[in-house]
């Protein structure tokens, strides 16, 4: 019998492509258990260790043989072209910057101006 592609399939395929990955950051440095980080060299592969009885999962680099060290990797990249020259996540210090209102943005502005003005006159 042959295989025949029905509205379900074409559903399923649909959400999958739909689902957005978000960026999983350690505080505000690259994480290789994120779902956007990438190792050019195809070498990270993920393992889960146990301790005390817990499991948990850990990125295991082929070249080195031992855990994967992130973003400080010179292989390390991200899918958004979010990793930093330091090894930071770009979408974790976007997310620690709080925005501004226009009320705000507007009282910062006037301050400058107004020092600025106060330099011209002397």
């Amino acid at each position: 019998m042959a295989w025949r592609k029905t509205e379900r399939d074409d559903r399923f395929q649909q959400k999958k492509h739909e689902e957005r990955l978000l960026p999983m950051p350690l505080d505000d440095k690259c994480n290789p258990l994120c779902p956007l980080f990438k190792c050019t060299r195809n070498a990270l592969f993920v393992a889960t260790k146990t301790y005390r009885g817990k499991t948990f999962k850990v990125a295991m680099c082929r070249l080195t043989g031992g855990e994967c060290i992130g973003g400080e990797c010179q292989y390390a990249s991200c899918k958004t072209n979010a990793l930093l020259p330091n090894g930071k996540c770009a979408k974790a210090l976007e997310k620690k910057i709080k925005p501004l209102s226009d009320e705000e943005l507007f009282r910062e502005i006037e301050a400058i101006e107004d020092i600025d003005d106060k330099r011209l006159r002397r």
